[in-house]
């Protein structure tokens, strides 16, 4: 065994083979990979093999999609047995919502080159005869989907890996990790030690106590889950081709040709976890004990839709662990205050993903950077509010709605409320529903006293809400609204040397004294980071604020490239603060009765920040907001926030005052002004294509990702952002729906929704640079229409600006 290595990826299924063999691709050849067992010993042994590319997430469609391209390719390369079946996948539905949902991903899916079909029950059946169609409304096809054999594809890449000169240590388990003085990694073995540059946390049931081992916890939880086989069944044991794989999502189970017979997993509600965060070390390719009593509705219920299994008996069944992380997203990337420890954990579609999270973290792991926005996937989206009590909670809820529809607007409600700001039970009381984001609890909008199922969720413009955010937006529009924006990310950084260190790490320019920026950071190859807002504070003193969920993230970012002994200070005060708004065009004269600040254009110009005193409480009061309106942001100690919050709404009960939600705020009025968002930046965008080219000083000097925007300027900019006006039915673009010229895809919505103050359907979204200029033609595939679109200039609402100014 080596004593030294570049990197050391732990675990030995299928993730941990796929990094590997893919860290070889991209020419790293002194890497190893260590299992306590047998290869396939954990999760992976158990799978059912199945790779489909549906799913309700971008990203993920990506991964799946490179997943059965690797697959499909695999065995000829190495020559070892994948048993690769290209079956096609079905997908039924049986509600409107579902059939809506389908709409969308099939939308989503053309603009990423993924063929699917919606079907109707009678086509369905053509593909699928051995079921009933009672009850059915369509169907979802994927013609490319298949399933392969889980230990013989982890083999091939294994095998594929030595080939490009990894080696792999079975049976030795990893006892302990350590930093060595000169920063490397000590990975401690049953077999000896390995120092290494990189730790790969690719543990699988075990990964949460690898992470345990550099103080870190990983919210990951195994839940059982059962799949049958039944007897030979003569209609199947018959056919000489594959048969298409089937799903009902919402009894929900999925089935797929087994030899000649059915193999069935369903998912139940009365699920279970086992063995939480203490997974024995020894447990190895072993069935659990099986419980056919928690399943078996389910199987009746997929009886009555494929009649022949009435008369089958069970063959086989097997209940096994696979690991599910609070929403039922994987965690993939590196670890916030852990230097090259890369997590690949919580991975509860591991054969589906395995080939392109393999590809994706090699990227970053060599190039600094993955070839694809993996945000979704991010260990660092969890913060330390996330406990074990939280997990647990999350993950059977995760488990139990595996198959809900994936709105657009979806709130789910296990272990919560967790982060709550002071005015919660104010807010509560006042009619607010709400949303979280990063552990915090947010208003979306806020209801009439008995509204009927304020929660109930939709493709299509929700009637539980829709006129009520309305009504938000034009009160912030004619008279005055309030509302809260704590989650916020939040740090201060000062020091002699924080103005170089922060103008090194954003493309612009840094504000002035008492003057508020917008600013970028960018990684190297010149992608979009994190849009911050700047306030000076003093000459060697900012405030940095970001998005609530890159808060972990953001921090990374500053501390990983704070250079050791430069006299600059990092702090976080996230928590320490809280943000409220008053926006509209009677903010200024609500403000200006509980504040003795002068509030005039004079005094207090747009982008100005001032300390003042508002009520009793202390603020730094910013002249900016989301909403493009005339207002100020106060940010200010939260032990303050509910006498602020109070003293708001008592100086605006006459003029009119509104609580907002987020809903209004930010599928809504960003929109008019054409402000973005994370879905808008998503990390594979430069900023001229972001249409952020007055964010970018490439004369100010070096700074992070320069040298890259030279030289895509140079070369051309493929894509431009571009605000789209549509003519919409009743449902609005939310994000990924393809756009079209003729039949031609020529981009993608990235975020959308009503614009209530301007009356129109709004939609932001990338399409080729020839056709980003305003006036041009073009159509977006919503809910399976093609509705009028057109580009239009940005900002639709206030085009000069004058009510912020």
């Amino acid at each position: 065994m080596k004593t030294h290595a570049r990197v050391v990826v732990i675990g030995g299924g299928i993730n941990g083979c796929s990094v590997l063999y893919h860290l070889t691709k991209l020419g790293w050849s002194d890497v190893v990979l260590i299992e306590k067992n047998e290869l396939t010993s954990g999760s992976t042994w158990l799978a059912a093999g199945n790779v489909v590319q549906w799913t309700g997430n971008r990203c993920n469609s990506r991964l799946h999609k490179y997943s059965i391209e690797l697959y499909q390719r695999l065995e000829k390369e190495t020559g070892q047995h994948t048993g690769w079946h290209t079956t096609g996948s079905l997908r039924l539905a049986t509600t409107p919502d579902r059939m809506d949902e389908y709409r969308h991903v099939q939308s989503k899916d053309r603009a990423l080159g993924i063929e699917c079909h919606l079907l109707s029950p009678g086509e369905a059946r053509a593909l699928f005869p051995y079921m009933h169609t009672d009850g059915l409304i369509g169907a979802m096809y994927h013609p490319h989907d298949g399933h392969c054999d889980p230990a013989g594809t982890t083999q091939a890449l294994a095998t594929g890996a030595r080939t490009g000169g990894a080696e792999i240590y079975r049976f030795n388990r990893v006892t302990g990790l350590e930093r060595t003085k000169s920063g490397e990694w000590r990975v401690q073995t049953e077999k000896g030690d390995i120092t290494c540059s990189i730790v790969v946390n690719a543990a699988g049931l075990w990964a949460d106590r690898i992470a345990a081992m550099v103080g870190v916890y990983l919210p990951i939880i195994p839940m059982e889950h059962h799949h049958l086989l039944f007897e030979d069944i003569p209609d199947i044991a018959a056919l000489e081709g594959e048969l298409i794989s089937l799903r009902d999502p919402d009894v929900p189970f999925y089935l797929r040709k087994e030899m000649g017979s059915l193999l069935v997993g369903p998912y139940e509600a009365k699920c279970r976890s086992w063995k939480a965060h203490d997974v024995p070390w020894e447990w190895a390719q072993t069935s659990l004990p099986t419980d056919l009593e928690r399943i078996q509705e389910y199987i009746l219920a997929l009886m009555d839709r494929v009649p022949i299994l009435q008369e089958a008996g069970i063959r086989h069944i097997e209940n096994g662990p696979i690991t599910y992380t609070p929403d039922s997203q994987q965690l993939l990337g590196p670890i916030q205050g852990v230097s090259n420890f890369y997590s690949m954990a919580g991975c509860n579609f591991g054969i589906t993903q395995a080939g392109g999270v393999g590809k994706y973290l090699a990227e970053w792991i060599v190039e600094g950077e993955p070839g694809m926005d993996l945000s979704t996937l991010d260990p660092r989206r969890f913060g330390k509010w996330t406990s074990k009590k939280y997990t647990l909670a999350k993950v059977h809820e995760a488990y139990r709605l595996q198959y809900q529809p994936a709105y657009p607007d979806l709130e789910r409600e296990a272990g919560r409320p967790i982060r709550t700001v002071p005015i919660y039970d104010l807010q509560k009381e006042r009619g607010a529903v709400f949303g979280v984001r990063y552990g915090w609890e947010r208003p979306n909008w806020f209801a009439p006293q008995n509204a009927a199922d304020p929660n109930r969720f939709s493709f299509r413009r929700n009637p539980a809400c829709f006129d009520r955010v309305g009504e938000e937006c034009r009160a912030a529009r004619d008279r005055v609204a309030v509302y809260e924006l704590s989650a916020f990310g939040k740090f201060e950084l000062s020091g002699p040397a924080a103005p170089v260190f922060l103008d090194h790490l954003t493309s612009g320019s840094l504000p002035k004294l008492g003057r508020v920026g917008y600013n970028l950071t960018l990684s190297p190859k010149g992608f979009i980071g994190e849009d911050l807002t700047i306030a000076r504070l003093g000459e060697n003193r900012f405030y940095l604020v970001t998005a609530a969920a890159a808060e972990n993230k953001f921090q990374h970012h500053l501390e990983h490239h704070l250079p050791a002994g430069l006299d600059a200070q990092i702090r976080n005060v996230t928590q320490d603060l809280g943000v409220l708004v008053v926006i509209g065009p009677r903010s200024r004269e609500l403000l200006s009765r509980i504040t003795d600040a002068d509030l005039s254009n004079q005094a207090f110009p747009y982008r100005a920040c001032r300390y003042i005193h508002v009520g009793v409480s202390p603020v730094l009061a910013m002249r900016i907001n989301f909403a493009g309106e005339l207002g100020w942001e106060l940010h200010h100690p939260l032990a303050y926030q509910r006498t602020l919050y109070q003293d708001i709404l008592a100086a605006g009960e006459d003029l009119g005052l509104a609580d907002c939600g987020m809903r209004a705020l930010l599928n809504s009025m960003r929109l008019e002004k054409g402000y973005l968002m994370a879905a808008d930046l998503c990390g594979e965008e430069t900023p001229f294509q972001a249409g952020l080219d007055a964010f970018v000083k490439l004369d100010k000097g070096d700074f992070i990702g320069r040298e890259a925007l030279i030289r895509h300027k140079r070369e051309g900019i493929p894509t431009r952002l571009v605000c789209l006006e549509v003519d919409a039915g009743d449902a609005d673009a939310y994000g990924d729906e393809c756009i079209l010229l003729g039949d031609e895809v020529v981009g993608r919505v990235t975020s959308g929704g009503y614009g209530y103050r301007v009356e129109k359907s709004l939609a932001l979204g990338y399409v080729r640079s020839d056709l980003a200029f305003p006036g041009t033609a073009l159509m977006v595939d919503i809910l399976d229409e093609k509705r009028r679109a057109m580009v239009v200039p940005s900002p639709v609402y206030d085009s000069g600006n004058e009510k912020l100014k």
